[in-house]
């Protein structure tokens, strides 16, 4: 049996992920079943199991392919910027993705995938490393505009950071469960109600 080149494996790869994306967006993780992507994904039960050992490692590779690309926005903020400027861009990086009707998918995913650690193990660790990321990114842009005299210096910044993660969540559930996009307006009127706090 003639072997399969390594770009085959990679499109067979791709195509078994994009159809378990739609699916799971649009059922839900639970209530989808790895004969349900073998099916859409036209692979047999074998074929499914050479690139993805379970369910949970589609869905892991998954959240690692989407949720790399919102990895970059801090790198890519230059920060001899003033401190508003940079909380702004990064803010905006953070709610942009939810503009698009597109990422309503995405952000059906990201809703169940906070919430699933009990019932994949391997997630409780990913969840985690997630969360920490999310927070010592924007930790540091608040230290930083604290730093530049942008923001007061009587800020308290875990409590700050708490607040501007749980509304930026917000919006990703909202748009998920809603299907409703984000305007440009609301995310202005966002940055503008946290850069009253953080000035004081």
């Amino acid at each position: 049996m003639p072997k399969i080149s390594e770009e085959k494996k990679h499109i067979r790869r791709e195509h078994i992920l994009e159809v378990a994306f739609v699916l799971f967006a649009e059922k839900g993780y639970s209530a989808t079943s790895i004969r349900e992507i073998m099916e859409a994904a036209d692979i047999s039960k074998g074929g499914i199991y050479v690139y993805f050992k379970s369910k949970a490692e589609i869905f892991l590779a998954i959240v690692e392919r989407f949720d790399g690309r919102r990895h970059g926005i801090i790198e890519n903020i230059d920060i001899t910027l003033s401190g508003e400027e940079i909380f702004s861009r990064y803010i905006k990086g953070r709610l942009e993705v939810f503009k698009c009707k597109e990422n309503l998918k995405w952000s059906r995913i990201v809703s169940e995938f906070w919430s699933l650690p009990n019932k994949v193990p391997k997630l409780s660790d990913i969840v985690e490393e997630r969360f920490k990321a999310y927070q010592t990114d924007i930790e540091f842009i608040i230290k930083l505009g604290i730093d530049k005299g942008a923001f007061r210096k009587d800020c308290r910044i875990k409590e700050a950071v708490y607040l501007i993660m749980s509304s930026i969540n917000g919006v990703a559930f909202l748009s998920a469960s809603m299907g409703r996009i984000v305007t440009d307006k609301q995310i202005e009127e966002t940055i503008n109600m946290y850069l009253m706090y953080l000035k004081g």
